[in-house]
């Protein structure tokens, strides 16, 4: 069972990716299913009608409000919050996958909401990841921050038998190359700071469809760190000769399958 610095994680690895890869993928398989969680257990709890609680509405409202034309919000309830010692402080980010932004993003919001609530009761700290959306709720401002701990993977069961060595070396080339898009310096990146990469190769008979992305309260470099760590440093043997896999953090992910997965 997957566990670190939040407790115990209550799902199975092995059992999600059974769940997750051993569906019908022969058309478009653009779901939004959850996932993970992680329900802080060092931040401590809040009760119905706190102070706590208030302020966590008020925000996750303020959210809801927003028009997430580029799928992204970090939001406390203090406006000077980077000075303010309020106990009772919260800070909520919401940060939707490339492909789902606007009112796709307000749907996966209503969804993360009510899962967390379900999953996490109380807890002043969480995090919750579906297809399309990552949610976390904090009384601890973590703005900018790679959260190096926050990360969970998932692995196709199969095994590919076709040169696989030809197939792991296409699969780091592309996600290299989608590290390096998401992270380039240009006006575009700039102006919508999207950090967020799509891209496709031919392997043979096959495709390989991809993505990476980092939530946008990184910085471009820390968004190549973060990808770079996760691609090639931390999970990159866990999917050697594997047809599809992907990495979920607080701070970047990515994705790969023989399949599409995203938006068009």
């Amino acid at each position: 069972m997957f566990s670190n610095i939040f407790g115990s994680v209550p799902i199975l690895v092995v059992v999600a990716i059974q769940l997750l890869f051993l569906r019908n993928v022969s058309s478009q398989n653009v779901t939004n299913e959850y996932l993970n969680h992680q329900c802080n257990n060092t931040q401590g709890r809040y009760t119905h009608g706190s102070t706590f609680e208030k302020n966590l509405n008020q925000v996750l409202h303020n959210i809801s409000d927003l028009d997430l034309r580029y799928g992204y919000a970090y939001i406390s309830n203090v406006v000077a919050y980077k000075v303010s010692k309020d106990p009772n402080i919260v800070f909520v980010l919401l940060q939707c996958r490339g492909d789902s932004f606007g009112s796709k993003c307000h749907s996966c919001l209503r969804t993360a909401v009510s899962g967390l609530r379900e999953r996490c009761p109380g807890n002043r700290g969480a995090t919750i990841w579906y297809d399309q959306c990552l949610l976390e709720i904090s009384s601890v401002d973590s703005e900018g921050r790679i959260h190096y701990k926050s990360m969970f993977y998932m692995q196709n069961p199969k095994n590919v038998t076709n040169d696989p060595k030809r197939f792991e070396d296409k699969r780091r080339d592309l996600l290299h190359k989608l590290m390096l898009e998401a992270t380039k310096d240009s006006k575009e990146n700039a102006a919508k700071g999207l950090l967020y990469a799509v891209g496709e190769m031919r392997i043979g008979r096959n495709k390989m469809y991809a993505m990476v992305q980092c939530t946008q309260d990184l910085w471009q470099t820390g968004c190549h760190v973060c990808l770079e760590w996760i691609t090639q440093m931390k999970y990159g043997e866990h999917f050697y000769r594997k047809p599809g896999g992907r990495v979920y953090g607080r701070s970047c992910s990515f994705r790969y399958e023989l399949y599409p997965f995203l938006r068009r």
